[in-house]
């Protein structure tokens, strides 16, 4: 009996134990794997997402603000060098009793101040004869004066008494209204490697901080996490919000300063506790500067649907495994007949975290892809080989299964579909995952398709093929072009033999050929093998039709300037050239138009009331940037026509005038020329164009007037009015006045005139 008791007791031991190991076997692990997989998963998108974005605060803030401020000091002092240019001169010349010297600096640092909008102000320091020219409008003799420079004291005194060559300093500066505003400033010596006892100047350029704050806050939202820029000593220099409205941007640089070593220090991420909370900081470091751009994210805004899922697994989790442990010992009691109905309990229960990973497939779909796309992974992986990130789920060929991307054929080809237009008429999102639904759905023995819809609505597509690259083609022709219809427009990367980057490497092939949109906007296909890419020419460029433009604009020959243009567009799309050259060679052009006119004294912005050179940027391809030149060409031509008709009616005044006050005096073509700053044969042509006289003619009517009413005052005789009026010869001027009056100037002052004359206008 007892022995019985004993063999039961085991036997329930072991049952009890064995119950044990199956539930946390088929109830527990099974679903811990499947939830690390998608905190992984999130964490890798997490990581992604903030290396992309402080890369894109960099290059926003380097490229639209740093990189012009270097470039305004590169461009007037080192390719301009002429002692005698106005900011040059004071370097070689004593100018503290040259006021028209003085001016001359005061006028560039004003011009250049107003190149850019984000620009405060521009000072100059020269060393020859001691000057300090600050706010464009200011100066002193330091020698002689005892002002404080102010905020430049953090920059000007490291100028004077070291070697240092460039800096970037962040100050505060008082403004208009009283109060105080926060400047970034640019610094450099002149030359620029010049030791400080062969220095002749310091430059410096003042950025609006609020400027740079906005750049931050445009490319990331404050609300998504803080973005902020820290210099090489780990100071704040500023952020995406006001950095003075609370202690976070504080506490971020501090945390930014505190990090630990090892990391690349050009760009990376890690982890890092802010406030108790988990966050993800990213950075990036300068391409002008010392400085680093860096993000903040708090993980808990990010994760907040995945940890919502969490938390709900976890107490279903917990729920149930307390439900079993309860039921364990019952179930256990009874021996095996109840285990049958609580392993249908768990079976549904997994089920239900099936679909729960179900409705995740698209989004790890995605990102599954674009790791293809961008490299990440490989099709197919070598036997037994695990895809990255992956591992917790299964092995790569058990993901591709899950995701419906298992491998048909040995070779592949990728695709894109961009939308031919922006903005109201683009095709919507919903249309976007319709398109790609149907495109998918065209898969068969010999291809099988696999299509992603990006944020931007482009459509990024992957064929797995049994056919030769001859065949692929045909097959998109067939089957993706009367698919996407007019809306889109494909671009097609060469057909590859499966290997390591295959995929990353046609896509990078579909992206290029797609730049050639901009060039061929009729064209619903573009392939790359069929754009010669490796032919295309990236210089040589004919500078003809800049010269063309130019010369028409002065000319005022408004064909020939259009022609210039059309000629340019047209060499672009002959096919000779890369599409990266093109954009840059019709950019070349929009410059030219833009500096002729500056040339002749026209202000493109005020007359377009825009920068045409960041407006042509935005234009989405060839043929409405030729429209668009055309009617930027139309307004100038038109303004310059009515400045020369303008202009035209100041000269025909002026010569009047000058007649008027010189009728006693000798008066010539050549005076009145000389008087009015022209050529005599410019303004010969001009009043007769104007007026319908010659200037003889004019001349000759007013002096034949004078001489009228000095015949009816009767004080003077027909030879003293004639010498008066600067006729050598007595005869000459009776000869003329009678074809005037019809009269003799004596009839005339006896009798009065026969036949009035129409007076000369």
């Amino acid at each position: 009996m007892t022995q019985r008791k004993l063999n039961e007791s085991a036997f329930f031991s072991r049952l009890l134990l064995f119950n044990l190991a199956l539930i946390l076997l088929l109830g527990v692990l099974p679903q811990v794997g499947i939830f690390q997989y998608m905190i992984q998963a999130y964490n890798t998108e997490l990581y992604r997402f903030n290396v992309q974005s402080v890369k894109q605060i960099r290059n926003t803030v380097d490229e639209q603000l740093l990189m012009p401020t270097v470039q305004i000091a590169k461009r007037n002092l080192t390719e301009l060098s002429d002692d005698n240019t106005a900011l040059f001169y004071p370097m070689t010349h004593p100018i503290r009793h040259d006021y028209s010297a003085i001016v001359n600096v005061q006028e560039a640092l004003s011009a250049l101040q107003s190149e850019q909008p984000f620009i405060r102000y521009v000072d100059m320091y020269y060393f020859r004869d001691p000057v300090f020219f600050y706010g464009t409008r200011f100066f002193y003799f330091p020698q002689e004066s005892g002002r404080d420079p102010g905020f430049r004291t953090a920059w000007l005194d490291r100028f004077l008494t070291t070697d240092a060559q460039v800096g970037w300093y962040a100050a505060s500066a008082p403004d208009a209204s009283g109060g105080e505003e926060r400047l970034i400033s640019y610094v450099r010596s002149y030359p620029y490697f010049a030791p400080l006892d062969r220095r002749k100047a310091v430059f410096a350029i003042h950025l609006k901080e609020s400027a740079v704050r906005q750049a931050l806050a445009d490319s990331f939202d404050p609300a998504s996490g803080l973005a902020f820029i820290v210099d090489e000593q780990g100071e704040l220099v500023t952020g995406n919000a006001d950095p003075d409205s609370g202690a976070a941007y504080t506490q971020a640089a501090a945390l930014w300063a505190q990090r630990t070593g090892g990391e690349d220090p050009q760009q990376g991420s890690f982890e890092a506790e802010l406030d108790g909370r988990e966050a993800v900081v990213a950075y990036a470091h300068s391409r002008v500067n010392n400085w680093d751009y860096v993000t903040l994210v708090d993980k808990s805004l990010f994760y907040k649907k995945a940890a919502d899922l969490k938390n709900l697994m976890y107490a279903l989790w917990a729920g149930l495994l307390l439900v079993g442990l309860a039921l364990l010992y019952v179930l256990t009691k009874k021996q095996y007949g109840p285990i049958g109905s609580t392993l249908q309990r768990y079976s549904l229960q997994l089920h239900d975290l099936n679909e729960q990973l179900a409705v995740n497939k698209p989004v790890i779909k995605y990102h599954y892809i674009m790791e293809l796309l961008s490299g990440g992974h490989r099709i197919p992986p070598e036997p037994g080989e695990e895809a990255a990130g992956v591992s917790d789920i299964g092995n790569a060929q058990e993901m591709r299964r899950f995701l419906g991307l298992e491998r048909l054929g040995d070779r592949l080809c990728c695709f894109i579909l961009q939308p031919r237009s922006v903005g109201p008429g683009a095709p919507q999102l919903a249309e976007a995952y319709q398109l790609a639904e149907r495109l998918e759905a065209q898969s068969a023995e010999d291809a099988r398709i696999w299509v992603i819809v990006a944020p931007d609505r482009r459509l990024y597509g992957i064929v797995d093929l049994r056919l030769s690259s001859a065949e692929a083609g045909s097959l998109m022709a067939e089957r993706i072009v009367p698919a996407a219809g007019e809306a889109y427009t494909l671009c097609i990367g060469s057909t590859r033999q499966q290997g390591s980057d295959a995929a990353a490497c046609s896509h990078r092939e579909a992206i290029e050929a797609g730049r050639y949109g901009f060039f061929y906007p009729d064209r619903l296909r573009l392939d790359y093998g069929e754009l010669n890419e490796e032919e295309r020419r990236s210089t040589g460029g004919s500078v003809r039709f800049f010269a063309d433009l130019e010369n028409g604009l002065k000319a005022g020959e408004r064909n020939r300037a259009r022609q210039a243009v059309e000629g340019a567009v047209e060499e672009m799309r002959s096919g000779g050239f890369t599409a990266d050259y093109g954009r840059q060679q019709l950019g070349e052009l929009v410059y030219t138009f833009h500096k002729t006119l500056k040339g002749m004294g026209v202000d493109p912005q005020r007359l377009f009331d825009t920068d045409i050179r960041a407006e042509a940027g935005g234009i989405s391809d060839a043929e409405l940037f030729l429209a668009w030149m055309s009617e930027r060409l139309d307004t100038a031509f038109g303004h310059l026509e009515e400045r020369k008709q303008r202009t035209n009616r100041d000269l025909v005044e002026g010569v009047r005038q000058f007649v008027a006050d010189h009728l006693y005096n000798e008066i010539s073509l050549d005076r009145a020329a000389e008087h009015l700053g022209v050529t005599p044969n410019y303004v010969s042509r001009q009043f007769k164009l104007n007026t319908g006289s010659t200037f003889i003619e004019y001349v000759t009517a007013r002096r034949m007037e004078a001489a009228a009413g000095l015949l009816q005052g009767g004080q003077m005789t027909v030879s003293a009015i004639a010498e008066k009026l600067g006729y050598q010869s007595t005869n000459h001027f009776i000869r003329i006045f009678k074809e005037k009056y019809g009269v003799t100037p004596k009839q005339y002052q006896k009798n009065g005139p026969n036949s009035p004359e129409q007076e000369i206008s």
